[in-house]
């Protein structure tokens, strides 16, 4: 598409030459300015044009006339010389094309006429050899077809090369040709028939069958020569062989080898048989029968595979082609030698050290059938000889073997379901060893410390058992003993070597005020007091101590003063109970040691330490007045951080009250010393020397103790022994015995190992724990005895186990204590909910539920592990129960940020309930509980529960006389703060308290 040219643009001018304005004119003019004055005019305007053209051609012509001259001849050469060349390119191409007579048509004859001749020369050749090569395929193919049919095998078999090679041989046009496929055809045919005759020639040569006569025996037939099939002819076994195709002979040769190592190698390794060879002209048979196995020595089996391989060797080893005689034979030595190996040696280890020599020397037949057959007949490699090499460690070979015998048997004995009945009791010392605290610490003068008057005077206390310090304890700590005539003798330690200083009677003097109710009112003298109000029954001492708010009156109901009901009857704990609570505390037949047939003197040498107690708190009516007398003296009661638990304790005193045993420090967690009372005590502590205990074991544990102890025996006596050859010791690097000496700890490795894991549904209750806890601990000691006259290596792997062994037993009893304690732990904090609340009665119950629940589970663990453990792991196990029962009860209500009257109340009567707790720690009712022993945190509690009622002067006066050391400084402002309101006198209170727990006196 053009482009428009603008308007504004210039144009560009006409063209000036004749013929244009001619035209231009002739274009302008219109059917009314046409005329012919107007034609005449544009004819005479052309004819002047044309004259002045010519004029001014004419002219140019005359101006350079000499050159126009010579171009015009030149122009006329060039015509001319244009003709002749013309004529002459005609001439040529006429004799070049022309088709009679040009160079290019007679050439291409000519050549047609060559290639015409060459193709018929080249047909008549190829036609040629084609016949040749197809008369030569047919002449062999015959005489192969000939040979096949005469039963000339042999002999057809390098004529099936031969025809083979020209079918290989074919050229490529005869290849698809239906005359080669006819050829190869018919010689694939006969190709098949001849190996099918040489492979049925080679299968009734040589076969392995079972024997007619008897199915379990196996028969193998060898035929020199046997008879083609449809024919004459013979043919014999090398030339089977040898005419077998390579891969038709591997094939065979194969399953023979198979044959020959399942059926008859094996068989003559591993089962006593009977070897019978016949020859029958050119058939020879190998027949092996069974044979009775007690008429059989192991040594026969030897002999029978080296006459199996002699008849190999003499009419089936010859036979084989060169390439395939020297494979075939090293193939069967590793599957002989394999097969002695596992069918006849290993299975032959001996069990018992009597029947190590028929072995040994059974072992020495077998290297000498190695060098003789599978070296020296089959051809092995002379420096591989596994016979001998394994024969050389055969005494590592056989303590391995009796290795797997004895940890089978352990095994079964280990994995054996356990029966509740096959157990036995087992007496071991009480276990006094030193702990990482003390078990015996200071006991105050006079707890209370109302006896400033008393004179003091240096401890004595012997010690008979261990030689761990012990701090000295007064007779008498809490003082109830007051009408006790008798006089502790004076016994003496290395360490302190102090008198004992006398005791005070009334040591809490709250009996000044108290009169005669009435014939029928009595007051115990070792009681805290407090029991007017209460009907008398035997129950135990306990040490709880009572201290409550200053002289409160009683309760008034109605009018009536109210009496306090006695715990257990309030919370039915001994409803369904015929025994007094003296018969369900006393020990019975696992223990042996019923109180009754023992008197108090006694009872108190075999008990773990007894302690003052109160079963029913009451109103302390006395202690104002006691306070103002000014009898006041330090009570030694240790914070709780100071108090650690008490692991495996064993106590055994001889007084009437003992505080928590816990070991004096010099700086008390707070950062105050101790009390200088604490130094200073009227009781005697006797620690009578180590007592017998009993615990419970199962049955199994003597069964495994027995078995290690056969085969450290079974070791020691294979090491005195010189049974084994030299070469056997050598080879080893260990001497001989310690593999089977060290299997003894290995038993004890697959118990630990395999138990807990066989029965750990089982060991989810805490009796079967604390059972396998025992096991492992008789187990420890049985090892630590068996560890005594061993060699240091085996005395080193036994301490191992004997270590491993405590430290699982330990770990058991641990791990079964941590899992109650958590499910106890589980039961209080999701039933009493952090105590909070408790002035409601839904609440109250809730919590009162709870407790109770906990009471009930502490109390059935009790029952559980009573007859299992020894006295000291049982009192200290559900020390440990009531510990954490108690921790988490401390730690909720010193937790409460406010705590109103009516819950204070509450929460005192709830912890009340925990009290009972105290008759788990008592052997005889007629003596004091040793709860304090076994449970850091009872004095604490027991402190807590009656300072949940306290007055604010209670508190006060007892800081001040370092009562409430247990305590905290922080635990003690925070249950001043929820208990009372804010005034002036508790902050004065909380003021005296931030300043810490005062100073022992005298200090």
């Amino acid at each position: 598409m053009a482009f428009p040219i603008p308007a504004h643009l210039p144009r560009r001018s006409a063209p000036q030459d004749v013929t244009t304005q001619i035209l231009s004119k002739l274009d302008a003019a219109t059917n009314k300015t046409l005329n012919a004055e107007l034609a005449r005019s544009w004819v005479s305007e052309l004819d002047e044009t044309i004259t002045l053209t010519k004029t001014r051609l004419h002219e140019r012509i005359q101006e350079d006339l000499p050159e126009f001259q010579r171009q015009l001849a030149a122009s006329k050469d060039v015509q001319e010389r244009l003709r002749a060349l013309t004529a002459n390119v005609d001439t040529l191409s006429n004799s070049v094309s022309n088709p009679e007579t040009g160079l290019i048509p007679s050439l291409v004859r000519t050549l047609t006429e060559h290639a015409e001749l060459t193709e018929q020369t080249t047909e008549a050749r190829v036609e040629h050899e084609a016949l040749s090569h197809l008369l030569a395929c047919r002449t062999s193919l015959k005489s192969f077809e000939n040979l096949v049919k005469d039963g000339k095998l042999s002999e057809a078999v390098g004529v099936c090369r031969e025809v083979e090679t020209l079918l290989q041989s074919t050229p490529t046009y005869l290849d698809e040709t239906r005359v080669m496929v006819d050829i190869r055809r018919k010689f694939r045919s006969t190709q098949a028939r001849n190996d099918e005759q040489l492979s049925d020639a080679y299968s009734r040569s040589v076969f392995v069958s079972q024997h007619k006569i008897e199915p379990s025996s196996h028969e193998l037939t060898i035929h020199a020569s046997v008879q083609v099939r449809q024919s004459d002819a013979t043919i014999h076994l090398p030339a089977v062989m040898t005419s077998l195709s390579s891969n038709s002979l591997s094939n065979h040769l194969t399953i023979l080898r198979r044959d020959l190592t399942s059926l008859f190698i094996d068989i003559l390794s591993r089962q006593p048989v009977l070897i019978t060879v016949s020859s029958e002209a050119s058939r020879h048979n190998l027949v092996l029968n069974p044979a009775r196995s007690k008429d059989e020595t192991l040594i026969t089996r030897l002999e029978n595979l080296s006459g199996f391989f002699n008849f190999l060797s003499s009419h089936f080893f010859p036979s084989l082609p060169a390439s395939q005689s020297a494979p075939f034979t090293r193939a069967l030595c590793k599957p002989t030698t394999t097969s002695v190996l596992n069918n006849l040696l290993i299975p032959s280890l001996p069990s018992s050290f009597d029947l190590l020599p028929p072995f040994l020397e059974l072992t020495r037949q077998a290297v000498a059938f190695e060098d003789r057959i599978i070296i020296g007949l089959l051809g092995n490699d002379p420096n591989d000889h596994p016979i001998k090499s394994w024969v050389e460690g055969v005494s590592g070979h056989y303590e391995r073997q009796r290795r797997m015998d004895i940890l089978s048997r352990s095994r079964e004995i280990i994995v054996t379901p356990d029966d509740q009945y096959d157990t036995f009791l087992v007496e071991v010392e009480a276990d006094v060893a030193p702990m990482a605290e003390p078990s015996v610490v200071p006991v105050q003068d006079d707890a209370w410390g109302f006896d400033n008057d008393m004179d003091s005077k240096p401890d004595k206390v012997v010690v008979n058992t261990t030689d761990e310090e012990i701090s000295p304890v007064k007779d008498d700590a809490w003082g109830f003993d007051d009408d006790n005539d008798s006089k502790p003798d004076p016994v003496v330690v290395d360490t302190f070597k102090e008198e004992i200083s006398p005791v005070k009677d009334d040591a809490w003097g709250f009996d000044d005020d108290i009169t005669d109710a009435g014939a029928d009112e009595t007051v115990d003298e070792n009681s805290w007091g407090f029991d007017d109000d209460i009907p008398a029954e035997p129950e135990p001492k306990s040490v709880t101590p009572d201290v409550t708010k200053e002289a409160p009156p009683p309760k008034v109901t109605n009018g009536d003063v109210e009496q306090e009901p006695d715990p257990s009857e309030t919370w039915g704990w001994n409803e369904g109970e015929d025994v007094p609570l003296a018969e369900e505390s006393a020990w019975d037949d696992p223990w042996a040691d019923p109180p009754a047939a023992s008197t108090p003197d006694s009872a108190a040498d075999s008990r773990p330490p007894p302690a003052p107690s109160i079963t029913s708190p009451k109103v302390a009516g006395g202690l104002q007045k006691a306070a103002n007398k000014g009898k006041k003296k330090h009570l030694d009661g240790n914070s709780s951080t100071s108090s650690p638990v008490i692991t495996s304790p064993q106590p055994s005193v001889s007084t009437t009250s003992s505080p928590p045993l816990n070991k004096p420090s010099s700086t008390k967690s707070n950062g105050h010393p101790p009390l200088r009372s604490a130094t200073t005590r009227p009781s005697t502590i006797d620690l009578q020397p180590p007592l017998k205990e009993t615990y419970l074991a199962s049955g199994r544990s003597k069964l495994i103790i027995r078995q290690v102890e056969d085969v450290l025996a079974e070791g020691k006596h294979l090491a005195s022994s010189s049974i084994f050859p030299a070469s056997s010791s050598t080879q080893t690097s260990t001497a001989v015995g310690t593999t089977l000496l060290l299997t003894a700890p290995a038993v004890l490795d697959l118990h630990r190992a395999l138990y807990p894991v066989k029965f750990s549904k089982a060991f989810q209750s805490p009796e079967a724990g604390m059972r396998y806890a025992n096991d492992c601990a008789f187990l420890a000691g049985e090892v630590e005895r068996m560890k005594r006259g061993s060699t240091t290596l085996i005395a080193e792997r036994l301490g191992e186990c004997a270590g491993c062994l405590k430290v699982l037993s330990e770990s058991w009893y641990s791990d079964v204590i941590t899992r109650e304690q958590k499910a106890l732990d589980k039961i209080l904090k999701a039933g009493a909910q952090g105590f909070t609340y408790t002035g409601d009665q839904d609440r109250y119950d809730e919590c009162e539920s709870a407790m109770t629940q906990v009471l009930k589970e502490v109390r059935r663990l009790a029952s559980r592990l009573k007859g299992i453990l020894t006295k000291t792991k049982y009192y200290t196990a559900i020390g440990l129960f009531v510990e954490a029962v108690l921790d988490r009860t401390i730690r909720d209500i010193l937790a409460l940020p406010d705590i109103p009257e009516v819950e204070s109340h509450r929460l005192s009567e709830l912890c009340h309930i925990f009290n009972a707790l105290e008759g788990l720690f008592v052997e005889d009712a007629t003596q004091s509980s040793f709860v304090v022993a076994y449970v850091p945190s009872w004095l604490k509690f027991s402190y807590l529960t009656e300072l949940l009622e306290a007055s604010m002067a209670d508190i006060t006066y007892l800081f001040e006389e370092g009562a409430l050391v247990d305590f905290q400084v922080d635990e003690l402002v925070r249950l001043v703060r929820a208990l009372f309101a804010d005034t002036q006198l508790r902050t004065n209170t909380i003021t005296k308290l931030t300043g810490g727990h005062p100073a022992p006196r005298g200090q």
